[in-house]
């Protein structure tokens, strides 16, 4: 199998108020994000929320501009299964880079829009390095991962003991 998700990153936020942004509460915890909607506060305070399935296209561009406004923002898709990986920062409304790459179509293909933290260039360089050497793994999907896992903390496929998610459930209706 393979991953197929998309995920939110919020700095200096709380669970409890990532999880608000997103009409949720906070429930059960885990050691895994297998619930629809989960939520993990990294050790570089950014609440991450998950969703178990790979959102993009959607959530259009306009809709990002408004939800970052005040806030600056990561968001990731990632599809295994195609090999396709996106990330892109969003801060007060304004998309300031994304970066993504499709191994389905070309194992080199890569591109990048805006302007970038000053470490993409040597993870970029390294991982057409490891290209070059090794043709047969797909290196380059990692560029947009190890970006937003550089700034936020978290990435979906390492592993940690010690990390908890929450299950993010529907707030009950008003009354």
């Amino acid at each position: 199998m393979g991953f197929s998700i998309s995920w939110f990153g919020f700095r200096g936020y709380e669970i409890k108020d990532a999880a608000a942004l997103f009409g949720r509460d906070v429930g059960d915890s885990s050691e895994d994000f297998d619930a629809p909607i989960s939520a993990y506060l990294s050790n570089k305070n950014w609440a991450i929320i998950i969703l178990d399935y790979c959102s993009f296209p959607n959530p259009p561009d306009s809709y990002l501009s408004v939800f970052s406004q005040g806030r600056e923002m990561v968001v990731v898709h990632v599809e295994e299964h195609q090999m396709f990986a996106r990330a892109e920062f969003w801060s007060n409304g304004k998309n300031i880079w994304r970066v993504w790459h499709s191994g389905d179509k070309n194992i080199r293909d890569f591109h990048t829009t805006g302007d970038p933290p000053a470490s993409f260039e040597s993870l970029r360089q390294q991982a057409f390095s490891k290209q070059d050497k090794e043709s047969n793994v797909d290196h380059v999907f990692d560029i947009p991962l190890d970006l937003a896992a550089e700034l936020t903390g978290f990435r979906h496929d390492e592993g940690a003991p010690d990390r908890v998610f929450f299950e993010l459930v529907k707030r009950p209706a008003q009354k």
